[in-house]
């Protein structure tokens, strides 16, 4: 039988993990509850209460929408970022062989440092024989923008760049990228689709695909204060896609299955909010992050910091320490009432090391060490100050037993 989770009496517990989830807002969850109970009808059905739900639906598209700065019509739900970027990739690249091109003639080109839910597409692209181009990055996490340029080719049809690393909160200059796209475009005649998941974006950074000269963008609510398995795909005239999955012809036919009409409300509500006071609450945050790396750096030796400092969303913190076990060091985070993680959700828990770090470092030391903070706005200066002190006592008594081990 289900059991609604206790509250535990005592200290309480700090949560460092806002990249994965976040809670959703009250003011997100009051928008919601009336489509729960009240206006519960199918936003398919022809009935009243279906053409309620349905209306609800439609507008939530206009609300996010005009916080993007985008036409509705350009605005898909999903059930979250995962499926926001599957469709982006292997949907356009599906159209593009619905046209008659064959997979020889596609190229993408993205990093070596993408969530997995765009990694494992770019290998089902692979394997239907699209080449999948992979831009280096600097040992800050940054795209090499003349390595990126060379990249660029007669057959690239699609380019696809996270705004925001999910592990490293490193910022790409996607303006940048897209301008250079478009020139290439213009030298060789072809048609380049530029594609950002933006899923780490929405609380820190504008998401304005027009400012961003992006043609499709991903975003997920349960990484905005909104509710988790909903999420956003924005795709403007130049990208054409098809559905990856099927069934009805909800969503415009891109993403079949009754729309889940109190997390679409909740969703666009979060984007909203999230959208709105950018720049206070990045201040806010982004000072509590700098304090949380200076203490990291001078508490406890031999901490590295992976990624830019200077290009970062306001909340992530992501570090090293090689020699340590950090899957052993998050346990033990979690025992002591922390909660903090090794590097993305999705990544799972294989004990590989990461991707990214090894991507932008090569070294695999750093790859196998790293632990990954992520603020929230509710988090604390008092919160920071005393997860770095639990940090600092486990990789003192570590080390400590490990030179043990070697005298003995």
């Amino acid at each position: 039988m289900f059991k609604l989770p206790q509250k535990k009496q005592g200290n309480k517990r700090i949560y460092l993990d806002y990249a994965a989830t976040t809670p959703v807002r009250t003011e997100v969850f009051d928008v919601m509850k009336p489509y729960f109970t009240e206006c519960f009808g199918n936003a398919s059905s022809i009935h009243h209460e279906g053409r309620l739900a349905h209306e609800a639906v439609e507008a939530a598209r206009e609300e996010v929408a005009r916080c993007l700065h985008v036409r509705p019509a350009d605005v898909t739900f999903t059930s979250g970022g995962t499926e926001s970027n599957n469709l982006a990739v292997l949907g356009h690249v599906r159209a593009l062989l619905n046209t008659g091109m064959l997979p020889g003639d596609i190229e993408v080109v993205s990093t070596a440092m993408e969530h997995p839910s765009i990694s494992k597409v770019f290998d089902e692209l692979v394997s239907m024989g699209v080449c999948v181009n992979f831009v280096p990055v600097d040992e800050e996490g940054r795209v090499v923008l003349s390595e990126f340029e060379k990249l660029l080719s007669p057959k690239t049809r699609l380019v696809s760049v996270a705004y925001a690393a999910s592990e490293t909160g490193v910022v790409q200059d996607i303006g940048k990228i897209a301008r250079m796209v478009r020139a290439y475009e213009k030298e060789v005649g072809t048609e380049i689709v530029v594609h950002t998941d933006a899923c780490q974006a929405p609380l820190w950074l504008s998401c304005e695909p027009e400012r961003l000269g992006a043609d499709m963008l991903s975003l997920d609510s349960g990484k905005c204060y909104g509710p988790k398995g909903v999420g956003v795909l924005v795709h403007r005239a130049r990208a054409s896609l098809v559905p990856v999955t099927f069934g009805g012809s909800q969503e415009s036919g891109l993403r079949p299955g009754t729309e889940n009409t109190p997390l679409v409300v909740g969703c666009a509500k979060a984007i909203e909010i999230a959208q709105n006071n950018l720049e206070s609450r990045s201040e806010a945050v982004s000072s509590l992050r700098d304090m949380f790396i200076e203490t990291l750096l001078s508490s406890i030796d031999g901490v590295v910091v992976n990624g830019s400092r200077e290009h970062r969303i306001a909340n992530n913190v992501n570090i090293s320490i090689p020699g340590i076990d950090s899957e052993f060091a998050v346990v033990k985070l979690d025992s002591a009432g922390v909660a903090a993680s090794t590097r993305s959700a999705c990544s799972g828990a294989d004990g590989g090391g990461s991707a990214v770090i090894r991507a932008m470092t090569a070294d695999e030391a750093r790859a196998k060490s790293t632990l990954r903070f992520s603020l929230g706005e509710e988090t604390t200066r008092e919160e920071i100050e005393k997860t770095v002190e639990i940090l600092r006592s486990h990789v003192e008594k570590m080390r400590t037993f490990t030179e043990a081990l070697t005298q003995s």
